[in-house]
């Protein structure tokens, strides 16, 4: 099995877009209140990707894990600034990870992993954050390996 990690390109959208889907229909599955299935967000996701493109953002990016040329896995990353109470100005952050679930623990999540930590250190980011649902233990162990721990807490009041 040859794992390819790349920058997404153009041509990757529909199969990005599939992923997010799946991704965003496990988190319905985990709080059906909170979150919107993957067909009901499909448009604005096929519509933010198309401006990554079309901006070519900078602080932003998403990298694609290619298993004999398919698409199976992508990670999103980001660079913020911070609030003003904060030693750093900027940090990265870990937006969205999937991997589809035929290739998961085959060292694709780590590999993307690696990719966008290099792109943080040349950006001198000193620290990255991830938000996790704390019921998809499944995303909590992943990030445990990869080093993250609980730092905050972010809390929700359902009305």
């Amino acid at each position: 099995m040859k794992i390819k990690i790349e920058e997404v390109k153009k041509g990757d959208i529909n199969s990005i877009v599939k992923l997010q889907m799946r991704l965003a229909d496990y988190h319905k599955e985990i709080d059906p209140r909170y979150y919107r299935s993957g067909k009901e967000s499909e448009k604005q996701r096929r519509e933010r990707l198309k401006g990554y493109f079309s901006k070519k953002r900078k602080n932003t990016k998403i990298l694609v894990a290619k298993v004999n040329g398919k698409i199976t896995g992508f990670l999103k990353g980001a660079i913020h600034k911070l609030h003003l109470y904060c030693r750093e100005e900027r940090m990265g952050e870990i937006s969205q990870l999937y991997i589809d679930e035929k290739f998961r623990r085959k060292r694709i999540g780590k590999l993307l992993f690696e990719e966008l930590l290099k792109w943080f250190k040349k950006r001198k980011i000193k620290f990255i954050e991830v938000q996790v649902d704390s019921k998809n233990k499944i995303a909590i162990v992943a990030y445990k390996k990869y080093g993250f721990f609980e730092f905050q807490k972010r809390m929700k009041l359902d009305l």
